[in-house]
């Protein structure tokens, strides 16, 4: 296992900072996560750790070895780090078969044959792919080339295990099935990853922590259950999970919802213009009497839920019902809600 600490990193390309003062500690053992949208910075983030981008500015250690400082002039190459890496592409070898893909990395290392061997088997166990070892990869499907690729990258026995959108190439119900297949396997060897994704429900499973970028900046670090319910800003309650968004006054301690009668207390400390941002399933609706008065416009059955749009004043409202009978409220009927948790941001 290895600690990995990046400070103060800077990455430029000519005019354009791709990366803005990234700053993190992940500790051994520690599962975390990289999340944001396309061109957020996270991908560069992670080939920097890796050693296949190098820093402009700023330091990053993994374990005790300092492995790149623009200070102290120092780059160490990506072979010499001690990781494993796992590619969006697989990145398999179409001329070998499984085992000597996953063999690869010990042979570059001259570990002897029968050890080899040996490590090789007990991984391809571990990825559940024992009885896949002579076969090539066209003969695989995507979700088993990618468990090639996470042996190959583990086999190695490195301190840290990086992965670069692994999941992004599979379909949606294997994507859910070898989330929980990495992060048992990472689990049970107790290695260090870092996982970039774009997905937020697999950052939200998976992760011990959770770092959200935008703009190359980094907007907020922690674990998922409080980067969902006490978001740092109004970018990070967007991209992480469903949100309804509401423009306020602030006036004394109170905010006022914009066309409405309805008012929160204020305890975020905004003033003038806000943002009042409620999540769907915080929401209670009914017909007898509540907080705001609306109409329903839509229902969308969702299997285990029911999802409503309702019009309140100005706004176009969200609300899920987990276990709701597609027939208890009608199109077009009037209704009630009730706000359980508010979030208040300054209107940006």
């Amino acid at each position: 296992m290895a600690q990995v600490r990046i400070e103060h990193v800077f990455k430029r390309f000519g005019p354009v900072t791709a990366v803005n003062d990234f700053n993190l500690t992940v500790e051994d053992g520690e599962f975390v996560s990289i999340l944001g949208p396309s061109g957020c910075g996270k991908t560069t983030s992670l080939r920097m750790i890796a050693g296949f981008e190098k820093a402009t500015e700023g330091e990053i250690y993994i374990g005790d070895h300092c492995v790149s400082s623009s200070s102290q002039n120092k780059f160490v190459p990506p072979e010499n780090r001690d990781i494993g890496m796992v590619f969006q592409s697989y990145a398999v070898w179409p001329h070998m078969t499984v085992v000597e893909n996953v063999a690869y990395p010990l042979k570059i290392q001259k570990v002897p044959k029968e050890e080899r061997l040996k490590r090789v088997n007990e991984m391809l166990e571990l990825v559940h792919l024992g009885e896949y070892g002579h076969r090539y990869p066209h003969q695989l499907s995507g979700g088993q080339q990618q468990r090639v690729a996470l042996a190959r990258a583990l086999v190695a026995q490195p301190g840290l295990l990086l992965l670069d959108e692994p999941l992004s190439n599979l379909d949606a119900k294997l994507r859910e099935s070898m989330r929980f297949e990495i992060l048992s396997i990472q689990k049970a060897l107790g290695i260090t990853v870092v996982y970039v994704t774009h997905d937020q429900g697999e950052a939200m499973a998976m992760s011990d922590r959770v770092v959200v970028m935008s703009k190359g900046v980094v907007q907020q670090i922690g674990a998922p259950h409080e980067i969902y319910t006490n978001p740092a800003n109004k970018m990070v309650a967007d991209f992480i999970g469903l949100v309804n968004f509401m423009q306020g006054e602030v006036s004394d301690d109170r905010v006022y919802l914009q066309g409405t009668t309805a008012s929160f207390p204020n305890t975020s400390g905004v003033s003038g213009s806000a943002t009042i941002a409620v999540r769907p399933e915080n929401i209670t609706m009914s017909r007898g009497g509540g907080m705001l008065e609306g109409t329903l416009t839509h229902r969308f059955y969702l299997g285990d839920a029911v999802d409503y749009r309702v019009t309140v004043g100005d706004h176009d409202v969200r609300v899920i019902v987990k276990g709701a009978d597609l027939k208890e409220f009608a199109d077009g009927e009037k209704v009630y809600l009730d706000f359980e948790k508010v979030m208040i941001f300054d209107r940006e």
